[in-house]
């Protein structure tokens, strides 16, 4: 745990990422407790200025069992407003329940006394 970077660094790299796409892609989404954002292509998944990053997975396994060919366009569903990138609820679900652990750990450091 203690190389896993803290979310605003991983906020940060990745913005920096899509600012060097010039536009091509944005960051789309988060998920704070995953310390995980996704960068997204926006001509493909940004529509009317809303992002299309979640999946309609029985849409998909249909156009899978049909054998027909298929693109991402054809399941894509409009990303919840929670989980677009910069919302205030981070990536949680508002309807499931969060819970909080308390931290009480100490550093290597502080542990060994040096």
């Amino acid at each position: 745990m203690e190389n896993v970077p803290w979310h605003s660094d991983v906020k940060e790299f990745s913005e920096a990422l899509a600012k060097m796409s010039n536009g091509e892609y944005e960051v789309a989404c988060e998920h704070v407790h995953s310390c995980c954002v996704l960068l997204a292509e926006v001509d493909k998944f940004k529509i009317d200025g809303q992002w299309f990053m979640w999946i309609d997975y029985e849409k998909f396994h249909d156009l899978v069992a049909s054998g027909r060919p298929f693109t991402s366009k054809d399941y894509m569903t409009p990303t919840p407003s929670w989980a677009v990138y910069g919302a205030e609820e981070g990536g949680f679900d508002p309807e499931q329940l969060r819970f909080r652990k308390e931290r009480h750990n100490r550093s290597s450091r502080q542990e060994n006394g040096s």
